[in-house]
């Protein structure tokens, strides 16, 4: 930052040099907000299975709205906070958001349990595509309203606080967010890695053992996915990243899904890691809460539909398509 100031103040020949050291400071930043997304993202996809219990997780409704109306909300709540977070605690608001928020919803598994609302057992033949619509337009309606909930809560508990900050409070957290910076996160992933290799090893294998290894793999899905942003998120009315984020991560998931189902696998440690790689890789690679956050600051309201559709569509065709053909394969001949 002195270097920015000193080059802007030496005059008009030496402008031009800001432009290399802003370079530099946005890299430094991506690559220290590279730690954050990674124990957030431990923490968010163990958020999403914790909240897949809550309900029945046979049921395609309740198995896709809680992780989302929660990831969704808490995005709303640190989105409107975006200011003061960014101001001391810049890596903090990238981890929140895509680690934390990214892990904890998933567009693939939206996806995937709307054609299993579709392609489920039904004794009307209006029923599936009803209850098919019904998941799709209730998960991203009651996410949205959770995200909206979040601002307005956001607002009612933190501005107040903020008010009340003084400049000696304000120096302590700059000095802490420094130390969380150097230290903290270093340090945890330093002790998570060997840790979570330790548990895949020795832990006997059992039903539940899917929970460690999408931990594993929930920081290569969300990292994955803030590349994409990173690279194809030029245009903010059109953001490319996400949507290909979503959409490859639905096509893999949906590839597993089907390996899983369909294909006899002897090993109960293969068919474990398959649901590990599922709910940590799949489900941290597609997001629900950004794709929310996206559609509420996408100005133009004609590319917020064309988003959507171009979002869903191909997702979508592709589901229908393979989930009938496998539907009639694996019917009972009479």
């Amino acid at each position: 930052m002195p270097d920015e100031i000193e080059i802007q103040s030496s005059g008009t020949n030496n402008v031009v040099q800001t432009e290399p050291v802003a370079v530099v400071v946005v890299q430094k930043h991506r690559l220290c907000s590279i730690m954050p997304i990674i124990v957030f993202s431990y923490i968010g996809v163990l958020i999403r299975i914790g909240l897949n219990f809550l309900g029945n997780i046979q049921a395609p409704l309740s198995a896709s709205f809680w992780s989302n109306f929660v990831g969704c909300f808490i995005m709303g709540f640190i989105v409107e906070q975006k200011v003061h977070i960014q101001k001391h605690f810049p890596q903090l608001y990238v981890g929140l958001t895509t680690g934390l928020c990214g892990s904890i919803t998933t567009f693939s598994g939206l996806m995937y349990n709307s054609c299993v609302a579709l392609f489920g057992p039904s004794s009307h033949v209006t029923y599936p595509i009803s209850n098919y619509l019904a998941i799709i337009i209730s998960v991203l309606s009651s996410s949205f309203i959770g995200f909206i909930i979040g601002r307005h809560i956001s607002v009612f508990i933190l501005s107040p606080l903020s008010l009340l900050l003084s400049s000696n409070t304000i120096s302590k957290v700059q000095y802490l967010n420094e130390t969380v910076r150097l230290w903290f996160f270093p340090v945890l992933i330093i002790i998570s890695i060997p840790l979570l290799v330790l548990l895949a090893v020795l832990l006997p294998i059992g039903h539940y053992t899917y929970f460690i290894y999408s931990v594993i793999f929930a920081p290569f899905g969300s990292l994955t996915r803030y590349i994409l942003s990173i690279v194809f998120n030029t245009n903010a009315n059109f953001p490319l990243g996400t949507l290909f984020a979503n959409v490859i991560g639905s096509y893999i998931y949906f590839g597993l899904v089907t390996i899983q189902e369909y294909v006899y696998i002897s090993s109960s440690l293969v068919t474990q890691v398959i649901i590990g790689i599922i709910q940590g890789y799949c489900g941290c690679l597609t997001t629900v809460s950004t794709f929310i956050l996206e559609l509420d600051t996408i100005k133009k309201r004609s590319y917020i539909y064309a988003y959507v559709i171009i979002t869903l569509l191909p997702i979508q065709i592709v589901y229908i398509i393979l989930g009938d053909i496998f539907t009639y394969i694996c019917l009972p001949k009479s």
